[in-house]
């Protein structure tokens, strides 16, 4: 009986860390326009994505050394969140303060068959909070893959 009160325990307690939910107030992701790049016969659109701490506390949150990337999507199946190839990536955790922003360059690779006159898109950021004593080594890499905490940026219209 105790056996299984513990693994209950257990099992909660992992649920409680890394199933947060992301209140939108708290938290905003902003884009602009940007501009449009061409590199090696391939469209870029590169966006500044700004991420914005609404609350009254310091975020702590997970990225990665080098394929900070895999943290966005973009809701238009014409666009793309350009990865990139890692020789050393490791998980890191980012503080943002109170009131204070971060801004990061999306490059955005683009089909050849469309418009940029006639796009349309969001770009999202998959916020994994760290928990008060969690590590890098706390990262979950299965609970990232399920994008729970997407904060959605603003409309781009073109």
């Amino acid at each position: 009986m105790t056996r299984i009160i513990l693994t209950v325990a257990v099992l909660l307690f992992h649920c409680l860390t890394f199933s947060q939910t992301v209140k939108k107030e708290n938290y905003t992701l902003t884009i602009i326009r940007g501009k449009v790049v061409k590199e090696n016969n391939q469209t870029f659109w590169i966006t500044p994505a700004t991420l914005t701490n609404n609350t009254k506390d310091t975020l702590r949150y997970y990225s990665m050394s080098c394929s900070w990337q895999s943290f966005y999507s973009v809701d238009n199946n014409k666009l793309q969140v350009e990865a990139k190839n890692c020789d050393k990536n490791i998980p890191i955790i980012l503080t943002l303060a109170p009131g204070k922003s971060r801004t990061l360059k999306i490059r955005l690779l683009m089909r050849q068959t469309i418009a940029t006159s006639k796009i349309k898109f969001k770009i999202g950021f998959n916020l994994m909070k760290v928990s008060g004593t969690h590590k890098e080594f706390n990262f979950d890499f299965e609970e990232q893959q399920k994008k729970k905490n997407i904060i959605w940026s603003n409309i781009i219209l073109r």
